[in-house]
C-alpha cells in the first residue's frame, strides 16, 4: 500500500474547498456578465411588444425590484459564506426542505437561462448573414456552443476567467457605443402612446425580463473563491446591479425612441435594428459583436455558478455523491458542469425562447422566496442574540419575499408557464422525498471516509456482486465476521466494506473529529484488511465518524450500497436501556446477521436452523448452507410444534420443513427434526447443548419493548450454550426507498 489507512484518513479528513483567487474585479465581471445577457439583446423585443414605448418603465421597476432580493441575498452571504448562492443561504437556515425546493428551482433557472443566452448567441451570431438560418441550424450552434465552454470550464478556470473578461467587459464597451449614437437620431415621436396596453403592460413584462437581473446571485455561487469575501462578495454584487441596471434603462429607452416598438416586437434581433439605423452597416456588425459577447459571457458565467449550486447540493447528499465532488487534478466540479450543460442542451432542443424564458423566472421567482425567509430567519435569531437590528433590516425580507410572490402571482395568466412550473416542481418534490431527504439525514449525521487511494465506486446501488458491512469493534471475533462474510458470496462474488466507527460529540464537527482520530481507530482496519487480501477477498475499508455508533452502521450500510450486514453480538450494559443491537435492529433497514459468539474458537460443525417462519428463512438457510461448506458441517432444520398440537400445526410445520429444504442449495448434508415443546425458547435453549452455532429469526421490536422485557431473541442469545446467529431481513421495497 503506497500509504498506510490512517495517512489516508488525515489527508481525507481535510474539507473540500475551492481555491480562493478571484478579486473584487472578477466577482463584478461575473455578475456584469450574467446580467447583461440575452435580457436585454433578445427580450427587449419580447418586453416592448407588450409594455410598448413604456418599456423602459418596466426595466426600472423590476430593477427595483431586484434590488431587494440583492440585498437578502448580500447580506446573506456575509452570514453563509459558503458555495451554493441561494441554496446554501436556505439549507443552513431553514434546513434540508427548503434547501432543496430552493437549489432545486435555482438549477431548473439556471438551466433554462443557459438555453435562452446560447440561443441569443446564435441568434447574433448570424446576424450578418442574409438569409436567416432554419431554427434546428441555430439550436445545433447553440448546443455547440454549450458543449465547447462546458469542456473548457472542465479543464480549469484560467482559460475560463480570461476569456469571461474580454466577453463581458466587450459587451458593455458596444452597449455603451450603441445608446451614445442612437441620442442623435432619437425621436421621441416614438414615445406616443407611451403605454399602448396600459399599466398592465408594463406589469406584465417584468415577469419575462426578470432573468435578465439575476446574475448577481450567481456571484453567491463562487463565494468560496472571493479574496476577501467580507468585503468583495458583497460589494460585487451591488456593483454589478447598478451597472446592468442603468445599461437596461438606457439601452431600453434609446431602443424605443430610435425605432418604433411595434418593428422591435417582430424582430428576433432587435437591436441589430437599433445600432443600424444609428451606426449603418458598423453598427450591424458592432452590434452582432456585442450580441454574441453578451451572449457568451451571460452562458459562461451561469454554467459556472450553476455547476457551484449543483456541486453544494451534492456535496450536502440532496444530489448524486458524484455531483458533489471535485476532480482532483483541475480542482473543478466536472460532474455537476457535464451535468448542468447536457440539461441546457436538452432545453435548447425542445423549447422556444419566449417560454424559455418564462420558465426560467418562474423558477428564479420560487426559489427567492425560502431565501426571503431565510434572512427573517437569521435577523431574528440576531435580534434574539441581543444584536441591534433596525426596522430597515427587518423589513428588507418581507419587502423582497411579497415582491417575488406578487410577480409570481403576474404568471399565473399564463396556464402553459404555471402547469409546466407546477409540473416541475412536484418533480422535485418526488425526487426529495424519494431519494434525497434519506441522503442528506445520513450527511447530517455523519460522513464516511474510503481509505482507498483508487477511485471510489460509484453511487449507484445495483452494481454486480453482494456488498456486506462489517463493522470492526472486537479484534476477537473480527476473523470470525470476515469469514463468515467470505463464505455467504464467494460463489457469486462481491465485496465486504470494512468499517470502523469514530464517535463525535454535537459541539464537533466531522472534519475536525477525523483530523484529531487516533492511530488506533484504524487498527482493526488494517488488520482486516490483512486478511482480506491473504484470502483474495475484494473489501474496501470505511471511517465513519457519527453522533453514535448505532446510527454510525445503519447509515454507514446506507451510504455504501450494502445488502447485507454482518456484526457482532453487543449486550446493554443497563438491563433497562436498549443495547447497540437493539438499536441496530430497530433502525436498519438493510438484512442484517448479528452473531453472538459462545467459545474461544468458532468452526462451527453442528449447525441448527431454527424455522420459526418463512420471514427470514431464505438468509437463515444460506447462511447455515454457506458455513457448513466452509467448515465441513452438517445443518440440522429444527422445527418446534406444541406438546398438544393441531393438524393444522402439523402442516404448517411441514410446510416450513419442505421449504427450507428447497432453499438449501449448499453441498452439505442436513437433517430434520421435529421438538414437541411448551416452550420454544426452552427446547432452543436445550438443544443448543448439541450445536456449534444456531441461526434464529428476528424482528423489528420497538426499542422500548425490548428494553423492558426482552425480545426472544435477546433472551435466546443470553441462554444459548452455542454460539448464535440472528438473522433478520428487510423486504427489497424498504431497502430500495432507503438507498
Amino acid at each position: 500500500m503506497p500509504k498506510n489507512y490512517y495517512e489516508i484518513l488525515k489527508s481525507k479528513s481535510i474539507p473540500v474547498r475551492f481555491q480562493r483567487t478571484m478579486g473584487l474585479f472578477g466577482a463584478v465581471t461575473l455578475g456584469v456578465g450574467a446580467l447583461m445577457g440575452a435580457g436585454v439583446y433578445v427580450l427587449i423585443g419580447i418586453a416592448a411588444r407588450t409594455a410598448g414605448p413604456g418599456v423602459w418603465v418596466s426595466y426600472f421597476v423590476c430593477g427595483l425590484l431586484a434590488m431587494f432580493s440583492m440585498l437578502s441575498y448580500q447580506r446573506l452571504s456575509t452570514q453563509v459564506p459558503i458555495s451554493g448562492g441561494g441554496y446554501a443561504y436556505a439549507y443552513q437556515g431553514l434546513g434540508g426542505f427548503w434547501g432543496f425546493v430552493t437549489g432545486w428551482h435555482l438549477a431548473l433557472g439556471s438551466i433554462f437561462a443557459c438555453s435562452l443566452y446560447a440561443i441569443g448567441f446564435s441568434y447574433y451570431a448570424t446576424s450578418f448573414l442574409h438569409t436567416p438560418l432554419p431554427p434546428y441550424a441555430a439550436k445545433g450552434i447553440a448546443i455547440l456552443l454549450v458543449l465547447s465552454f462546458t469542456a473548457l470550464n472542465s479543464g480549469g478556470a484560467k482559460g475560463g476567467d480570461r476569456m469571461q473578461k474580454i466577453f463581458t467587459w466587450g459587451n458593455v464597451a458596444v452597449l455603451l457605443i450603441v445608446v451614445v449614437a442612437s441620442l442623435r437620431v432619437a425621436n421621441t415621436d416614438h414615445l406616443t402612446p407611451h403605454f399602448p396596453h396600459g399599466p398592465m403592460g408594463v406589469v406584465g413584462t417584468i415577469p419575462i425580463i426578470y432573468i435578465s437581473f439575476f446574475g448577481y446571485q450567481l456571484i453567491a455561487n463562487n463565494s468560496e473563491e472571493i479574496v476577501n469575501p467580507e468585503r468583495n462578495l458583497p460589494l460585487s454584487m451591488v456593483l454589478s446591479l447598478l451597472i446592468a441596471w442603468a445599461i437596461y434603462v438606457g439601452i431600453a429607452l434609446v431602443a424605443v425612441t430610435t425605432i418604433p416598438w411595434e418593428q422591435l416586437g417582430h424582430s428576433s434581433a432587435p437591436l441589430a435594428l437599433v445600432a443600424r439605423k444609428s451606426l449603418g452597416g458598423v453598427g450591424l456588425v458592432l452590434v452582432g459583436v456585442g450580441g454574441s459577447l453578451a451572449s457568451a459571457a451571460a452562458l459562461n458565467s451561469t454554467l459556472l455558478s450553476q455547476a457551484r449550486q449543483i456541486f453544494a447540493m451534492g456535496r450536502d447528499k440532496l444530489m448524486m455523491r458524484l455531483l458533489g465532488e471535485l476532480h482532483e487534478q483541475t480542482r473543478t466540479p466536472r460532474a455537476a458542469l457535464w451535468f448542468g450543460g447536457i440539461g441546457v442542451c436538452l432545453t435548447i432542443a425542445l423549447g422556444e425562447v419566449e417560454f424559455i424564458s418564462k420558465i426560467a423566472g418562474f423558477s428564479f421567482l420560487l426559489s427567492m422566496l425560502p431565501v426571503s425567509l431565510a434572512l427573517h430567519r437569521y435577523e431574528k435569531d440576531r435580534a434574539a442574540a441581543g444584536v441591534p437590528v433596525g426596522l430597515w433590516r427587518r423589513s428588507v425580507p418581507w419587502i423582497a419575499f411579497v415582491a417575488n410572490l406578487a410577480l409570481l402571482s403576474t404568471m399565473a395568466v399564463d396556464l402553459t408557464v404555471s402547469i409546466f412550473g407546477l409540473i416541475l416542481a412536484a418533480v422535485g418534490l418526488l425526487m426529495f422525498f424519494g431519494y434525497s431527504r434519506a441522503r442528506e439525514q445520513r450527511g447530517r449525521t455523519g460522513l464516511n471516509v474510503v481509505l482507498t487511494e483508487k477511485k471510489e465506486r460509484g453511487a449507484f446501488p445495483f452494481a454486480g456482486g453482494q456488498r456486506i458491512l462489517v463493522p470492526m469493534a472486537n479484534p476477537k471475533t473480527l476473523d470470525w465476521l470476515f469469514k463468515s462474510s467470505h463464505a455467504l458470496f464467494k460463489k457469486r462474488g462481491g465485496e465486504v466494506v470494512l468499517l470502523s466507527i469514530v464517535t463525535a460529540t454535537e459541539q464537533v464537527d466531522f472534519h475536525t473529529a477525523l483530523a484529531n482520530t487516533p492511530s488506533s481507530a484504524v487498527v482493526n482496519l488494517e488488520h482486516a484488511a490483512e486478511l482480506a487480501a491473504a484470502s483474495k477477498v475484494p473489501f474496501r475499508p470505511v471511517v465513519r465518524v457519527s453522533r453514535d455508533l448505532a446510527s454510525g452502521i445503519v447509515h454507514a450500510a446506507e451510504e455504501e450500497h450494502c445488502e447485507l450486514v454482518i456484526m457482532g453480538y453487543s449486550a446493554a450494559s443497563d438491563p433497562n436501556e436498549p443495547s447497540l443491537t437493539d438499536q441496530v435492529i430497530a433502525h436498519c433497514n438493510r438484512d442484517l446477521i448479528i452473531m453472538k459468539f459462545k467459545s474461544d474458537t468458532f468452526a462451527p460443525k453442528r449447525i441448527g436452523v431454527s424455522l420459526g417462519s418463512t420471514l427470514n428463512m431464505d438468509l437463515m438457510v444460506k447462511l447455515a448452507g454457506a458455513l457448513a461448506e466452509e467448515y465441513g458441517g452438517m445443518i440440522e432444520f429444527i422445527n418446534i410444534v406444541s406438546a398438544e398440537y393441531t393438524e393444522e400445526e402439523v402442516a404448517r410445520s411441514g410446510r416450513l420443513l419442505m421449504e427450507a429444504i428447497s432453499k438449501h442449495a449448499a453441498r452439505a448434508l442436513y437433517r430434520v427434526e421435529v421438538i414437541n415443546a411448551e416452550s420454544p425458547l426452552d427446547a432452543l435453549v436445550e438443544r443448543s447443548a448439541h450445536l456449534d452455532l444456531l441461526v434464529a429469526g428476528t424482528t423489528r421490536v420497538s426499542l422500548l419493548q425490548r428494553a423492558a422485557v426482552g425480545s426472544f431473541a435477546t433472551q435466546l442469545t443470553q441462554r444459548s450454550e452455542c454460539s448464535v446467529a440472528l438473522v433478520r431481513v428487510v423486504p427489497p421495497v424498504k431497502r430500495i426507498i432507503h438507498t
